[in-house]
Order: structure tokens, then C-alpha cells, then sequence
């Protein structure tokens, strides 16, 4: 005859696990979610500060073409000058022909 302290018959819808893990799975699903989010934030921030930083590269370098081509212009028409008199245009001719051959 069964005794009154019987256990309980071993089935497999027994839970084996303690009653808090299935919150900790749930909460696992969050934490992935919001790791996933972040890295995704994080992701964002950085590609947007590489484009910053190359387009302030690109800025930087068109500054530095645009003041030498003005350097440059300057020069030749310094070179130049107005021609007003013989020795002003040889002296352009001459400068322009150095132009030509670097």
C-alpha cells in the first residue's frame, strides 16, 4: 500500500529546470534585441563619422588645389603684366614659353 509521503510519478511534462530560468530565456530575447539595436547605433555612428572626417579631407585638399591654381594664375598674369610696353611683352613671351616647356 502507498504510503502517505508517495512522490510524485516521473513524466515528461515535469519541469527540470528551476522556475526562474524561462524568465532569464525571455529576457534573453531582449538583451539580443537590444545588443542587435545597439550594434546597429554604433555602426551608424561610425560610418557617419568616416564620411564626416573624408569629406573634411576632401574639403581640405580642393582648398589646397584651389589656392595653388589661384597662386599660379596670379603668377602668370604678375608674368604677363599689361603689356603696355616692348620689354613687358617680351618678358611675358618669355615666361609663357618656360610655361610651355615644364
Amino acid at each position: 500500500m502507498p504510503s502517505s509521503s508517495a512522490t510524485r510519478p516521473f513524466s515528461t511534462t515535469s519541469h527540470v529546470y528551476p522556475s526562474h530560468l524561462p524568465t532569464l530565456y525571455k529576457s534573453g530575447r531582449m538583451e539580443k534585441k537590444f545588443a542587435t539595436a545597439t550594434a546597429a547605433v554604433v555602426g551608424i555612428g561610425y560610418g557617419m563619422a568616416k564620411y564626416k572626417q573624408y569629406q573634411e579631407q576632401q574639403q581640405y585638399h580642393n582648398a589646397a588645389a584651389n589656392e595653388a591654381s589661384r597662386r599660379h594664375n596670379e603668377a602668370m598674369m604678375n608674368a604677363y603684366a599689361d603689356r603696355s610696353s616692348l620689354a613687358e611683352l617680351e618678358a611675358a613671351v618669355e615666361a609663357y614659353e618656360k610655361h610651355r616647356k615644364s
